[in-house]
């Protein structure tokens, strides 16, 4: 698609910066670095918590890590039943630099989530134990829902031939690289920095975290930047989440959706100002396009599908 040594020579000078803003903003912000062992143990010592917590695995594992090999064992097979295929990359993803040692970032979602339940949870004790429990319903149907799009088509982007470092070797190890659209990183992200908000607003505590949701919010964004820098996903990967997301979580509204997409690349210097401007523009159309097609669940799941099945594939070079 274009040429990678020249795309990590432009993002070299800003990579150490980053990496250091990042580690600045994790030290600065302690929701973004909650105690795992701590949510394990009050995990541990609810009945309600574990079986919600247990379920919640075992969906993940069979929606993301099964399915995925079946449908690549069903691909090789040239099975009749395997569902459609369709390469989503869009020339505007070469606009994005190839910053592969922003690995860490990206397998950062899921302490993500865990972290900020931690550290709230810490704080607000025992009585937030059903909030864990809503929280956790919700995330659950973020890959259910992700799950009945890919059951009806597939999509990927090319990736390099061999691993450009060990992490991304156990991504390329674990993950078949066939669910794209939409994109579980930015779904889970997302759902986690507004779903915490909504709840401790319930709870009359949202002013008291105001701080930590922003970190949480801007980590969401850094997450998001690097699906594309690691070249795991496509411009296409992130206004279709967030479309999706709309519907799982109602207060993700398409105001908030454009205004967490006008947050993307403004800190990189690599990309040209009117490149990222074009980048932006691009996720704002296909969000409203989508949110235009159809209302409700099936709608707008079926407009996501259309738009796949629909998708120009770019000419391999």
């Amino acid at each position: 698609m274009h040429d990678t040594t020249h795309d990590a020579a432009n993002g070299a000078a800003n990579s150490a910066a980053n990496s250091a803003a990042n580690s600045a903003a994790n030290s600065a912000n302690p929701v973004l670095s909650g105690g795992t062992f701590y949510l394990v143990l009050v995990v541990l010592t609810s009945w309600r918590l574990l079986r919600r917590t247990v379920r919640f695995a075992l969906t993940v594992s069979k929606k993301f890590f099964i399915d995925q090999f079946l449908y690549r064992r069903a691909l090789r097979a040239g099975s009749p039943n395997a569902p459609d295929m369709r390469n989503i990359e869009h020339p505007l993803d070469a606009r994005v630099p190839i910053r592969y040692e922003t690995i860490a970032t990206y397998l950062g979602f899921v302490q993500m989530w865990i972290s900020a339940l931690s550290y709230v949870r810490r704080r607000e004790g025992r009585g937030f134990n059903d909030a864990i429990l809503d929280f956790l319903t919700g995330l659950e149907r973020c890959y259910v829902d992700a799950a009945g799009v890919y059951g009806q088509c597939l999509s990927t982007t090319r990736r390099p031939e061999r691993a450009p470092n060990p992490r991304l070797a156990f991504v390329y190890a674990v993950d078949p690289h066939l669910f794209c659209v939409p994109s579980l990183h930015v779904l889970v992200v997302c759902y986690t920095y507004r779903k915490l908000a909504d709840i401790l607003a319930e709870r009359g505590l949202h002013d008291r975290y105001a701080v930590e949701l922003a970190a949480l919010r801007d980590r969401a964004t850094a997450i998001t930047e690097s699906i594309l820098y690691v070249r795991q996903h496509s411009v296409n990967c992130i206004p279709t989440a967030l479309s999706m997301l709309q519907v799982i979580l109602p207060s993700y509204d398409e105001a908030e959706a454009r205004s967490f997409l006008g947050t993307l690349f403004v800190s990189d210097a690599a990309i040209a100002v009117d490149d990222r401007a074009e980048i932006g523009s691009y996720m704002v159309s296909l969000l409203s396009s989508l949110n235009t097609q159809a209302d409700g669940q099936s709608g707008r799941y079926g407009a996501i599908v259309r738009f796949l099945k629909s998708y120009p594939e770019m000419a391999q070079s």
